[in-house]
């Protein structure tokens, strides 16, 4: 289902040969040329070895998310506006090597598809066509994109948690340090919805913070929201998650319980744990960022 509206949200695209690649989509072009080259070296050395159920894997999340999940939301145009040839002939071509790599595991779908993304002569066909061979990548690119990514789905958990719309701007404040994610700085404002991306030495005032790696990052509340009663809140929440967390490693440090327990239960309350871990870590960093 999500390779069709992959389909139709590329075929949907209006091609304007008059206007400019924008520095977002040609960089999120060159991330993913050099994402899909790698993966190709990984899938090749699989099937080398006939580990075909790691090759499928490493196949599933380069299409559903890499490709369907950050690639095509670098690439795809403001809503009702066209999208420039350049990334659309990308576009279309990453589709075509990614069929071609998938038709193996899905022959009739990828077949299907490779039909609709442009026209063909008879008998030009898939089934016939040659397996994509990996080429040079740059490790640098993706290492960069990895943490952009976080940069992005730091902004996104800020959003979440404070319920600022997806539609409303917002300011990225940096503190001064090594930024190896600074070369996606155009993806970054076009996912997060940045108005401005600006580095200071010391922690602003009235900020909420998340971290990437050692590196800050910081959200400037608006002027509507109560500081002091979104500490308390955070406090509140801290101290809940903290007690749940006690209660569930509990749970796991008992012997009898993780040996004779059905193995998807144990696994159920190892999440449970990881994902506390982290909501903790989230609200530590909030809290930092308000005091």
């Amino acid at each position: 289902n999500k390779i069709w509206n992959a389909l139709r949200l590329v075929k949907g695209w209006q091609v304007d040969e008059t206007i400019q690649q924008p520095e977002s989509s040609k960089l999120g072009v060159e991330w993913f040329e050099s994402r899909l080259n790698k993966v190709l070296k990984t899938i090749d050395s699989h099937f080398s070895k006939y580990r075909i159920s790691e090759a499928l894997m490493v196949t599933y999340k380069l299409i559903w998310d890499d490709f369907c999940s950050w690639y095509l939301e670098i690439a795809k145009p403001p809503y009702q506006q066209p999208v420039d040839k350049n990334t659309y002939d990308a576009t279309v071509l990453f589709f075509e090597e990614l069929m071609k790599i998938l038709h193996p595991f899905m022959p009739f779908i990828t077949e299907e598809i490779w039909h609709l993304l442009r026209e063909r002569a008879e008998g030009d066909d898939i089934i016939i066509a040659q397996i994509p061979v990996f080429k040079g990548f740059d490790d640098k690119i993706i290492a960069s994109f990895e943490r952009a990514e976080q940069v992005i789905n730091g902004i996104r958990n800020i959003r979440k948690d404070k319920n600022i719309p997806n539609k409303e701007s917002i300011e990225l404040v940096v503190k001064k340090g090594e930024h190896p994610e600074c070369i996606f700085y155009p993806v970054i404002t076009k996912l997060g919805n940045i108005s401005n991306i600006k580095e200071v030495e010391e922690k602003p005032d009235n900020a909420m913070t998340f971290l990437v790696g050692s590196q800050e990052f910081y959200v400037p509340f608006s002027a509507d929201i109560d500081v002091e009663a979104e500490i308390a809140k955070l406090e509140e929440e801290l101290t809940y998650t903290e007690g749940f967390l006690k209660s569930v490693q509990k749970k796991l440090s008992n012997e009898r319980f993780v040996n004779n327990a059905p193995e998807a239960v144990v696994a159920k309350e190892k999440q449970k744990q990881t994902d506390a871990e982290a909501r903790i870590k989230t609200i530590r960093e909030q809290l930092a960022g308000l005091k």
